[in-house]
């Protein structure tokens, strides 16, 4: 009630309007809970009726999972394998949060950190109206923790609850794994689904060794209530409610902290990494309880042991401070300042001329005035449309001066030619002429950040500079040898360059020329662990991560 009562309320400051079809599924997954929660339903009527209702929101809203981020190798995916994936995952976390519901605090302590980050997110990308919503949901749930710890004014979450908080999550969820590119505070937040699998991991994870445990080893229905969760676990050793909830709470943070630091990782390597780390975090009491009797077989335990610290060192990256570190040969170096010539005016290439004089209104009638009527980021834009378009024959028409012949002429040359003009010919006195070419433009491909093509309208771009447009090299770019593709006498010269070094900055290949290509290939690290199974050192680090999984959820 505290939630769509808020939510109805702040309908009328932001756009909530737009998710009014989501207020329709909690209330029929409200009057869901609330029927099994005093009648009791069996595990597939709820079952039909989470799908149902996951089905026509994602159908409704088409909000769908488009893309599985290269995992497997694939990235887009078709409309209808993203509704079926998408509404899997609805009923997968709606269950999995569920089932986690059965000590004091800890579903809604793992909600709280699920929305703080998610609003965090939502404000970033500057979708307040999600961010609300967060927002919302995270005053509900600290309310209701107030009394999920009371003594004598008690509260549970029930199915009715649990339910309706799971599919708000997933809702949140599938908005975040929409969202683009972030800069946090210390991170840039790559959209993929690893931070958020580390947010739930405890609740994916207690409901993979429920079914594991109640399918395989008991031989039972994985509905059927018993108590062998983790909670429960971390109970029998003598911990209580609210110790338990701190620190699944605080394990989920740092879980989702790692996943910040490896996010520019392979989505492998980010995957097998936060798996094996959630593991040993969320078992650590466990372990820790039973090392205090523990006995050391050497023939079963030694090559476990072996096999866990060797899948350790296999997965961390292969790349050395050697191959990720720029200008590495001495702190001095003597760099000659190379500056390349102006580049010739061709065609289909944007000018942007501007004539001065000492009387302002006299030379006004020669310019187009470029900037007026726009502000902000729609300068460049505004100026391409208000350019002179240099035509097929390598000309341009200019008010006054008409047609003007620019075709293998320099910004340079184009300014002297146009001031000698307007002098001989007795328009204006002491003119000062300005040429720029506006859509000068590069493709930076490879391991980059952001690649793309880029326009600029400096004379003088440096390499590094159109790097740093592309968002720099990501941790798998191979620094030794960066290719520069440039035009030169209508040939194509591919340049290997070593960022490593400081050899190149002293050449003409320190500054861009337009059309310039700049490929930036993966190097030896990101090659090996392109394939889930790339090199033996990933297989070893699999079957360990399995032996050791199996061991922690069977015990």
């Amino acid at each position: 009630m505290g939630f769509v009562l808020t939510f109805t309320i702040f309908g009328s400051l932001f756009n909530i309007a737009a998710y009014y079809h989501l207020l329709g599924a909690v209330l029929v997954l409200f009057f869901l809970g609330l029927k099994d929660d005093i009648l009791v339903l069996s595990a597939k009527s709820k079952f039909i009726v989470q799908l149902i209702v996951s089905l026509l929101l994602v159908l409704s809203s088409n909000l769908t999972i488009s893309s599985l981020y290269g995992v497997f190798g694939i990235y887009e995916i078709g409309s209808l394998s993203a509704i079926a994936i998408t509404t899997f995952v609805f009923v997968l976390i709606i269950n999995s949060y569920n089932l986690i519901d059965g000590i004091d605090g800890l579903a809604g302590t793992i909600a709280l950190c699920f929305l703080t980050v998610s609003s965090v997110l939502f404000y970033n990308s500057n979708s307040i109206t999600l961010c609300v919503i967060s927002i919302i949901l995270m005053g509900s749930v600290m309310a209701f923790l107030q009394y999920n710890f009371s003594i004598k004014k008690k509260i549970f979450m029930g199915d009715t609850g649990s339910m309706i908080v799971g599919f708000l999550i997933s809702f949140l969820l599938v908005n975040i794994l929409n969202l683009k590119e972030l800069n946090l505070v210390f991170f840039s937040y790559q959209t993929n689904p690893v931070l958020l699998i580390a947010l739930l991991f405890y609740p994916l994870l207690d409901t993979a060794r429920i079914f594991f445990v109640r399918l395989i080893i008991l031989k039972k229905s994985p509905f059927s209530a018993d108590k062998n969760h983790i909670h429960h676990k971390l109970l029998s050793l003598g911990f209580k409610h609210y110790q338990i909830s701190l620190f699944v709470g605080v394990a989920t943070l740092i879980l989702a902290f790692l996943s910040l630091l490896i996010v520019n990782e392979t989505i492998y390597f980010q995957l097998f990494s936060i798996i094996f780390i959630g593991i040993l975090l969320f078992f650590t009491p466990v372990i820790l309880h039973k090392m205090k009797s523990f006995k050391f077989n050497f023939l079963k335990d030694g090559i476990l042991l072996f096999l866990i610290l060797l899948s350790m060192g296999v997965m961390q990256s292969c790349a050395s401070k050697k191959d990720v570190l720029y200008f590495q040969d001495g702190t001095d170096a003597n760099i000659i300042n190379t500056r390349i010539g102006d580049q010739k005016i061709e065609s289909n290439d944007i000018l942007a001329v501007k004539i001065y004089s000492i009387d302002p209104e006299v030379s006004k009638i020669y310019n187009i005035d470029l900037l007026e009527g726009s502000v902000g980021v729609s300068n460049l834009e505004t100026m391409k449309l208000k350019g002179y378009l240099v035509s097929d024959e390598g000309s341009i028409i200019m008010p006054v001066l008409g047609k003007v012949v620019v075709n293998d002429k320099t910004t340079a040359m184009l300014e002297a030619f146009l001031k000698e003009k307007l002098i001989v010919e007795g328009h204006l006195k002491e003119p000062i002429v300005s040429v720029r070419i506006l859509n000068s433009k590069i493709t930076i491909l490879g391991e980059v950040r952001s690649p793309g093509t880029f326009t600029f309208v400096e004379k003088n771009l440096t390499l590094l500079q159109a790097l740093g447009l592309a968002g720099d090299l990501t941790i798998s770019g191979k620094r030794q040898d960066v290719l520069l593709i440039r035009n030169e006498n209508n040939r194509k010269t591919i340049y290997h360059l070593d960022l490593t070094s400081r050899d190149w900055m002293s050449t003409d290949l320190y500054y861009i020329k337009q059309n310039d290509v700049i490929v930036v290939n993966p190097n030896n690290a990101k090659i090996k662990s392109s394939g889930i199974i790339g090199n033996p050192g990933t297989l070893i680090a699999i079957i360990s991560f399995l032996l050791t999984g199996f061991l922690l959820i069977k015990n």
